[in-house]
């Protein structure tokens, strides 16, 4: 039996969804883990692609949730992670997962997140400075003070306590991946490992620009540690 479900969720992710999986099919770990991608009816090349490296492939309605959903209940490992299809696992992204949960108290693990894409020299300083502040210092932070606020494309949970919280809320357009952190505080401990390593695509940022990106991100997580309500709009970036 699988320790580890890895889950992507994808909708027209041709571009990127091969060396998400083959970073994942590649993985230098002794740990069973199984690869499922939850399709949300993709019209591009996608799920062919899939078809080479899944273990699973499951058709779903559109939304991030309701994929991430779909593929934790086709999984048999008793531990779920979730990375996205725009992003590339580090080779031991699977061991650093069966070593943070090695102890038994922790429910919930995650890691730094870094760019993708090549870097420009001034944008290289400000997005590797960014990336450092957000992905790692700001959710240690969150972890200590116990409002813990994961990334969905790179997070881990102990499949049991997923279910039992009834996993995330799919009528939530964004911030689903935080709310979910926040309603499993409590029931058990949660860890930052560093070497839980992924590489995620930074499209959104650069056709957002950085003050929108900062922005909305930022009064999203204050808007639902205020009031429990996200922000309803997050556009499709290709």
């Amino acid at each position: 039996m699988a320790k580890f479900s890895v889950v992507i969720p994808t909708l027209n992710e041709e571009r990127y969804i091969e060396q998400c999986l083959n970073s994942l099919y590649t993985q230098e770990t002794s740990s069973p883990y199984e690869i499922i991608v939850a399709d949300s009816h993709s019209t591009d090349g996608t799920v062919r692609i899939a078809e080479k490296y899944a273990d699973k492939i499951v058709q779903c309605s559109k939304g991030i949730s309701v994929g991430r959903n779909a593929g934790a209940a086709a999984s048999k490992g008793s531990h779920l992670i979730f990375i996205d299809a725009d992003s590339i696992a580090s080779p031991s992204l699977v061991d650093a997962y069966t070593d943070a949960f090695s102890d038994k108290k922790y429910i919930a693990a995650t890691g730094p997140i870094f760019p993708k894409e090549k870097l420009h020299s001034i944008e290289d300083a400000f997005v590797r400075i960014g990336s450092k502040l957000y992905t790692e210092s700001w959710i240690k932070f969150l972890i200590k003070v116990g409002k813990p606020a994961f990334i969905g494309s790179n997070s881990a949970f102990r499949k049991d306590m997923f279910k039992e919280i009834g996993g995330f809320r799919e009528h939530l357009s964004t911030f689903e991946d935080g709310d979910l952190s926040m309603r499993l505080a409590g029931k058990g401990d949660f860890v930052f490992h560093g070497r839980a390593r992924v590489y995620t695509s930074i499209r959104r940022l650069r056709k957002w620009g950085y003050f929108r990106f900062i922005q909305f991100h930022t009064t999203n997580t204050f808007k639902y540690m205020l009031f429990k309500k996200a922000h309803e709009e997050y556009e499709t970036v290709r």
